[in-house]
């Protein structure tokens, strides 16, 4: 049994994939998204379903074309709601597809999870125990009511996906004007504004600063109660990458307005009324005007909301609505209930949720057998992508995080131009590695620009592979692709590092006979034997007269390019401290 969106929808099939008869309980979000078929235009779809739909939308509808031949801001608008309308639609047809291929019940109606003792459920377990596996199995049942009626569903299991709810900070009118929105209204936005201001610089608001900025907005605002960096920080985000995002957006004309909230809204206008700005005093002193206000001020999870029923059905739940669950299992405080999504809090994401969902109800089922959907961990680090335009993804650690990890790092940057495609279609953006200075490996990924939030994964499966940039540098990625970026990153990364990729088979030779212990004093005897002048550098010759003593002769190619990379004065020599980092980097370890 299942509670509403695409968690609910995935823990629904994976449930059907084992074999188990499912039903999904979902109440639409809003009536005026009920089609007069019974479809809900938002059943499935994520929370920034409309976000990612107006961002479709807005670039590909030429709003200042539509305009110069005098349309109507109304019929636009209605335009751009018709191509909204039409990709909910696909998507909400396809969720219930999906349920109709693996035999899954849907319930469209409010649903409230009841107690073990509640006359409901108790009457239910009677009913159907002799159709239990075992009678220590249980039931749980939940109320689901529509159009004022009532019905009990009762199952074995159920699972909570029940979702967030955008944060309404105190003193704005969000009741009280039809031009004032948050993170769920928004959906309902009936006009194209001429002006938007727009509270928090997190995921959500610099998505529809982006996207009001395509739409034709000239005037569109974000208000920041801190500052730049420390907003973006909080999102995880690169500064270089944040620093790129804040230039696109204010080379497009979106204002970001630091250390700025609103004291006061002296006038809202209600519908219908002859001046239909909204009046605003700022915190400076200042006024401000805009046609519609929009508070992305985060979200909070759907836990201690009284029609859920959780909290009196036994589930422990944080102040903030959070439900406390298992970090493996995902099983609740309560017998039988099991949760996932946003309402488990961070990181309260589409993709995450899903996996949540299919992992609850493998540990619904399994008991104890492997699965691999239980390999992975509700702590794993994720992959993140933000839809502005252009858009961004991320993943792995910045250089700020690796540092505070203990890796000594470097960073690989090039901006898109530094490609074909990118210079011919999409100059605008960033990539960039984050690299172990030491191994070469990749620890993070960080990108602005088109097709960013495709890219990630690539950038991803670097990451968790652990990957070194002598491997990206080796690989023979398709011309004309933006995945050349990496390559060309790496090679910014390596002129970096003290041993690049110059460096790997002159390695690769020297480590081919290990067996001597080469430590510190064992390297200076050795070297200080060959260097009988006593000046503390060594030449081409003398150099691999030292090798030669130590056992590892080398052919003058490898030497002269030991020579030619050590060298950085220019003189032909190499001194010990080079010589000794030179054996430090091979760390071939000593005979037993």
């Amino acid at each position: 049994m299942y509670l509403q969106g695409p968690a609910g929808v995935a823990g629904a099939v994976k449930a059907a994939q084992m074999g188990r008869r499912a039903i999904l309980i979902d109440k639409p979000k809003f009536d005026a998204g009920v089609l007069p078929n019974g479809l809900d235009l938002f059943f499935g779809g994520p929370t920034g379903l409309f976000s990612k739909a107006l961002r479709d939308s807005a670039k590909n509808t030429n709003v200042a074309a539509m305009r110069a031949q005098s349309m109507d801001s109304d019929v636009i608008w209605k335009q751009i709601t018709n191509q909204i309308v039409s990709l909910a639609m696909r998507n909400a047809e396809g969720q219930c597809r999906t349920l109709e291929r693996y035999g899954i019940d849907y319930l469209q109606g409010g649903a409230q999870l009841l107690g073990e003792d509640d006359d409901a459920n108790v009457a239910a377990l009677k009913k159907f125990e002799n159709d239990l596996d075992s009678p220590d199995d249980g039931l749980r049942s939940v109320s689901v009511s529509k159009d004022g009626s009532d019905v009990v569903v009762s199952g074995t299991k159920v699972l909570v996906c029940t979702g967030s709810k955008s944060t309404r900070l105190p003193g704005i009118p969000f009741d009280q004007s039809h031009r004032v929105f948050d993170s769920d209204t928004i959906n309902l936005l009936g006009y194209l504004p001429r002006s938007v201001t727009i509270s928090g610089l997190g995921i959500i608001g610099i998505e529809f600063a982006n996207i009001f900025n395509a739409l034709g907005v000239e005037d569109v605002n974000i208000l920041v109660r801190g500052d730049v960096e420390t907003s973006t920080k909080k999102l995880g985000m690169d500064l270089d990458v944040a620093n790129e995002l804040m230039r696109l957006l204010t080379e497009s004309g979106v204002k970001v307005l630091e250390g700025t909230t609103v004291d006061e809204f002296s006038y809202v206008p209600p519908p219908g009324a002859d001046d239909e700005y909204i009046k605003m005093k700022l915190n400076d002193g200042s006024t401000m005007e805009t046609d519609l206000f929009f508070a992305a001020t985060g979200r909070f999870p759907v836990g201690k909301n009284e029609e859920t029923g959780l909290a009196s059905a036994g589930v422990d739940i944080a102040d903030r609505g959070m439900i406390n669950i298992d970090k493996k299992t995902l099983i609740t405080s309560t017998k039988n209930v099991y949760a996932a999504g946003d309402v488990i809090g961070a990181p309260a994401l589409a993709s995450t949720s899903m996996e949540q969902a299919q992992r609850a109800v493998t540990s619904m089922f399994c008991e104890g057998e492997s699965d691999s959907a239980l390999d992975s961990s509700h702590d794993d680090p994720l992959s993140i992508g933000v839809w502005t335009i252009p858009e961004m993804g991320y993943y792995g650690l910045t250089k700020e995080q690796a540092e505070k990890e203990g890796f000594t790092v470097v960073e690989g940057s090039v901006k898109f131009d530094a490609c074909l495609r990118g210079r011919v279609f999409a100059p605008d953006g960033l990539l960039k590695l984050v690299v172990d200075a030491n191994e070469g490996t990749v620890l993070g990924v960080h990108i602005i620009g088109k097709e960013a939030a495709e890219m990630v994964h690539y950038g991803m499966a670097l990451v968790k592979g652990e990957t070194k940039i002598f491997e990206i540098l080796s690989t023979v990625y398709t011309a004309v692709t933006f995945h050349e970026l990496f390559k060309e990153a790496a090679f910014d990364a390596n002129s970096k590092l003290d041993f690049g990729v110059e460096w790997q088979e002159i390695f690769n030779v020297l480590q081919s006979e290990c067996g001597i212990d080469f430590s510190e004093e064992f390297l200076r005897e050795k070297f200080e034997s060959i260097d009988e002048d006593g000046s503390g550098e060594l030449d081409e010759q003398e150099m691999r007269a030292l090798f030669s003593s130590m056992g590892r002769p080398v052919s003058k190619r490898v030497i002269s390019n030991i020579m030619r990379l050590s060298d950085e004065d220019g003189n032909g020599t190499i001194d010990f401290g080079e010589f000794s980092a030179i054996f430090d980097k091979i760390s071939c370890p000593p005979i037993e």
